[in-house]
């Protein structure tokens, strides 16, 4: 399993650009995988993709989606907001070839339609573009937080899967899971196996008998080892990516620590 980090969650805190990069992202820092968000290509963001390649990590590209800033929602039915997500799918995928990225990641927001017109609509998007996909390369849709959204359970990835050929995986998000089920049992590996291509963790935190996540993992009540065990039973080796927010970029170094502790006792 190679370890990475989204860039996203802790941009806001690079006022020194060299100083963030050689703390977090050189490669003596021990991360193999750096996720970029394709609408956040800012001067900042391109002065850390170019020292970054040189170091030899590799990328993951995850599409802009309803909470970026710019707003994109891949299952709406609206007009323009079909035309707006098939331009940054488009845009994702060019952007990924330039990184020699193989996996392009999809988050399936909520829309005012069914979640049967949302998946179909999801689905038009994806089949409309997988010819622009090199051979190697994949688009992976992430499990979201809530029962509202189209795609949250490993039951409804399994099925809407069936509808297309390799091209197209899942992204685990561990901590969506269980803001969904609001238990930690990590049914998505044992359901859908080999079908998962990348994953997002994060700290989970607990208030008032709820769960949430993106916590850094020194302060979180997730399960860490059976998480990783979860993974070693179906021989992923993919990116494990931390969606952590914070103002501390340290935080991301500890949790580092703390994965590879929890990885040599796995």
């Amino acid at each position: 399993m190679k370890i990475g980090v989204s860039i996203k969650p802790i941009l806001h805190v690079a006022e020194d650009p060299q100083e963030i990069l050689e703390a977090i992202f050189v490669k003596e820092a021990g991360f193999d995988y750096v996720e970029v968000h394709t609408n956040d290509l800012n001067e900042i963001e391109s002065f850390f993709l170019k020292l970054i390649k040189k170091s030899g990590i590799k990328f993951s590209v995850h599409c802009p989606h309803f909470y970026s800033n710019e707003k994109v929602n891949f299952c709406s039915d609206k007009k323009t907001d079909i035309q707006n997500a098939d331009h940054w799918l488009k845009e994702s995928i060019k952007y990924a070839k330039k990184l020699k990225s193989k996996n392009v990641v999809i988050h399936p927001d909520q829309a005012a339609c069914s979640k049967k017109n949302s998946l179909k609509i999801l689905e038009t998007h994806i089949k409309n573009n997988l010819k622009l996909l090199t051979k190697n390369q994949k688009i992976l849709i992430e499990n979201m937080p809530g029962e509202n959204y189209p795609l949250s359970t490993p039951h409804e990835f399994k099925e809407f899967l069936k509808k297309f050929k390799k091209q197209v995986a899942v992204c685990w998000d561990i901590g969506h899971e269980i803001v969904r089920f609001q238990k930690q049992q990590f049914t998505f590996p044992k359901i859908l196996k080999n079908k998962i291509k990348e994953v997002h963790i994060s700290g989970i935190v607990e208030k008032q008998g709820r769960f949430g996540d993106h916590a850094p993992l020194t302060k979180n009540k997730l399960k860490l080892k059976q998480a990783l065990d979860s993974l070693k039973e179906i021989n992923f080796k993919g990116p494990i990516i931390f969606e952590i927010s914070t103002n501390n970029p340290l935080d991301i170094l500890e949790s580092k620590k703390e994965i590879d502790k929890s990885m040599i006792k796995s």
